[in-house]
């Protein structure tokens, strides 16, 4: 049987940034003296307005900076839009993001690298721009590249999916993040390891979410002791024993997946009752910072003092 190949993270490049060097050596040069007539005619006209020469230069570069912000391809409603068609859409717009930290890069040598994924498109490879040097360390970064593009998405499948009836109406019910516990071809077929990766990000980011510690890991072989973090996990599968993914077999985790995304099986903080669940999950969790916000919060009542009205 013949596998398809897995679609690869585009990578944008500025089209004739690598032809610069042969182009005419004068002609940056005449450019620049062109450019310097042109700020002698602001500043007369700046005189003429009896305005600042620095404030009308200054809205001389937004007018031209509008440019670089206006999308090459007009950006319509993405209701009801198909894979290809969302791609067709989105990509412009990115482009000319990506050709905006290009010139950031070459204005002011601040380097920076853009990573985008619709996890709305379960074909998506994801689209990587920005400056050379900023691309460059994503492609050699360890946990970056192809595979960090496809944890990315994994992640923001799994987010929006936690908080799915907060989707923006607008987002129809073909366009909503694709669960593992789908149809899909590429969701059965996924590999063992893709399974077990999803499981753990899955599970980390919600424990982390419901909790409020950034940095919560699941207590596998313990899930007793996620009282640390105030939180307990409900539903977890009777048939399956509180082990670490690795010892489980891949049917195992896969029940894990789905039964979480499901939302059979989740996080709960402690000593919140089960009625109060749908409403708790309106507002986001409150985080430990908030918390310790509110036990140091002063109070200032003793400085009031009535007879001084």
């Amino acid at each position: 049987m013949i596998m398809s190949s897995r679609p690869q993270l585009f990578e944008y490049q500025t089209p004739g940034t690598l032809s610069t060097a042969s182009k005419d050596g004068l002609f940056f040069e005449r450019l620049e003296t062109f450019l310097e007539k042109s700020l002698l005619d602001i500043k007369a006209f700046a005189e003429r307005e009896q305005q600042p020469y620095e404030e009308t230069r200054r809205h001389v570069a937004q007018w031209h900076a509008k440019y670089l912000f206006q999308p090459t391809t007009p950006v319509d409603s993405i209701t009801e839009l198909t894979g290809s068609e969302r791609a067709e859409k989105i990509k412009p717009v990115l482009c000319d993001t990506s050709r905006i930290l290009e010139s950031l890069s070459d204005s002011w040598g601040v380097h920076s690298f853009l990573l985008a994924v619709d996890p709305y498109n379960p074909s998506d490879a994801g689209f990587l721009g920005g400056s050379l040097l900023g691309r460059e360390f994503w492609r050699g970064l360890r946990s970056g590249g192809d595979n960090g593009a496809r944890s990315f998405r994994i992640h923001c499948t799994t987010q929006l999916q936690v908080v799915q009836k907060d989707v923006k109406p607008f987002i129809s019910a073909a366009q909503r993040p694709v669960r593992a516990s789908t149809s899909n071809a590429s969701s059965i077929s996924a590999p063992v390891r893709s399974v077990k990766s999803e499981l753990y990000e899955c599970i980390r980011n919600e424990l982390r979410s419901v909790s409020g510690r950034r940095t919560a890991e699941m207590k596998w072989s313990n899930p007793e002791r996620l009282d640390i973090y105030g939180v307990r996990v409900v539903g977890w599968p009777k048939e399956i024993p509180a082990q670490n993914p690795s010892s489980l077999k891949t049917s195992q985790n896969r029940q894990l997946l789905e039964a979480f995304q499901a939302g059979t099986m989740r996080f709960e903080r402690i000593g919140t009752p089960t009625s109060k669940i749908a409403e708790s999950s309106d507002n986001p969790p409150e985080t430990f910072e908030d918390v310790v916000d509110q036990d140091n919060a002063e109070d200032f009542s003793w400085a009031f003092d009535v007879n001084a009205v």
